[in-house]
């Protein structure tokens, strides 16, 4: 007991702080000498230059990651060597401007306006969401040219054409959105969405994909999307829509669905959603509750007969072909399938995969009691540590009372619970819930086949 006592400390102490203040950061992050302003939100860090080019886009692979200023070994998306993304032709800024729409709010926009007379090229970031407004006001025509996406691979371009559904690797004229991806279905992305279909001339050279966006005298907003090259976060910005942007495979299909499932629960939960992860958790728990069944009977009938195992293995223990032999009388006599338990489990673990990726990728700005955000881990721990609990139980009831059981899988259960510390609260919410399910079902079958749950010694 002293020993899982410590471990769980252990945990608790390096578990990944996440407590990033939003803030605006100076900063010479390419080391040439000039100090660039730095938007550094929970999803990433976007640094500008004095011209109002961007001169870095490091998207965090975790949640509210604090690069500290490193940004050595963060995904850049800002290509080197070619055209800064947020070039505007012909534009030198007379002044500039980093501010917060509301300074008390953590959730406000960092704006970012560069200003030359009459011409104002301005950005929005919005900290939950890795989709930022850029804003283009002029009196006269002018060329904005967009690059990506980081310069350790050849990206996949995409132009899409007005009018058509299947985009080219370049093109010129009427366009509804340009597109950079390291690879076509995960990875990376940037995406730039005029808010019409806007003359865009998409070349590459060198490997590397260019776009030039004509502005039109008057001005233009433009939203741009830069982060994961992944189904659920393209929905939660609205960009997965875009034709011959991502198509999902089989799984991806299937998370289309749980994603649909999630969103409609949100729905009659009244914009709940913890609610909504609870009415999603038991409708899994209840397609699963036939196959779980049968998993938690052979795992309760197994245990039934482990005296009468022992008994064999100690009367034949120099005669292993024996040994096996009599086990498997043994499991005829019973009319148990070792493996019976096995597929279920199986067939379970890719449905915890998708919720696990859905739940991670998805913005809930929602919290609970404590916690102050579903996406966020559980600044108490109280989550993970009801999960441990939770499981300790579930282990107690699979061993029956046989202490060497018991240990082995307590062991074994508290090494995965650990990951749980730096977890999405939503996440960890889950899959409390769906082992309490588990448990509950366990403890009816274990009754059901009369197993008492009185220690055996080992």
């Amino acid at each position: 007991m002293k020993r899982w006592l410590w471990l769980v400390s252990l945990a608790v102490f390096f578990a990944p702080a996440f407590a990033l203040k939003p803030e605006w950061r100076q900063q010479d992050i390419n080391a040439d000498g000039k100090v660039e302003q730095v938007a550094v939100t929970n999803l990433a860090d976007i640094a500008f230059n004095e011209q109002g080019q961007i001169v870095g886009w490091f998207v965090k692979t975790t949640r509210a990651q604090d690069f500290k200023g490193n940004y050595g070994r963060a995904a850049n998306l800002v290509k080197e060597g070619i055209t800064l993304p947020g070039t505007l032709s012909d534009f030198k800024p007379e002044k500039s401007e980093f501010l917060r729409s509301d300074p008390n709010d953590p959730n406000a926009d960092f704006i970012a306006r560069f200003i030359q007379g009459p011409t104002v090229l301005t950005y929005s970031i919005h900290p939950r969401y890795l989709t930022i407004d850029v804003d283009v006001k002029t009196p006269t025509a002018r060329t904005l040219t967009w690059t990506g996406i980081d310069h350790t691979t050849t990206p996949v371009t995409k132009w899409l054409a007005q009018g058509s559904q299947q985009p080219t690797a370049s093109g010129s004229g009427l366009a509804t959105y340009v597109s950079w991806q390291t690879q076509a279905k995960s990875g990376f992305a940037m995406v730039v969405r005029p808010s019409s279909p806007t003359n865009i001339k998409m070349s590459v050279v060198n490997g590397a994909g260019i776009a030039e966006i004509q502005i039109p005298a008057g001005g233009l907003n433009l939203k741009v999307y830069g982060g994961a090259n992944e189904l659920v976060r393209l929905h939660v910005e609205h960009f997965y829509s875009l034709p011959g942007l991502f198509q999902p495979n089989i799984w991806g299909q299937i998370s289309l669905g749980l994603l649909w499932v999630l969103e409609e629960s949100h729905k009659i939960a009244g914009g709940s959603w913890v609610l909504a992860i609870v009415i999603v958790t038991v409708l899994l728990r209840l397609l699963m509750w036939p196959l779980m069944h049968q998993q938690y009977k052979s795992m309760a009938e197994m245990q039934k007969i482990q005296p009468l195992m022992k008994k064999i293995q100690e009367k034949y223990k120099d005669n292993k072909e024996k040994q096996q032999e009599e086990t498997m009388k043994l499991y005829q006599e019973h009319k148990i399938n070792p493996l019976a338990g096995c597929l279920p489990l199986l067939l379970q673990m890719p449905i915890l995969f998708l919720m696990y990726r859905i739940i991670v990728g998805y913005e809930f700005g929602q919290g609970f009691l404590w916690v102050p955000d579903l996406a966020l881990p559980d600044p108490l721990y109280i989550l993970p540590v009801l999960y441990i609990l939770v499981l300790l139980a579930s282990t107690w009831l699979s061993s029956a009372g046989n202490r060497d059981t018991l240990r082995q899988g307590i062991l074994m259960n508290l090494v995965f619970a650990f990951l749980l510390f730096s977890f999405p609260a939503g996440v960890t919410l889950y899959w409390v819930l769906s082992t309490i399910i588990s448990v509950g079902q366990q403890w009816l079958i274990n009754k059901q086949l009369g197993i008492k749950m009185t220690p055996a010694k080992s």
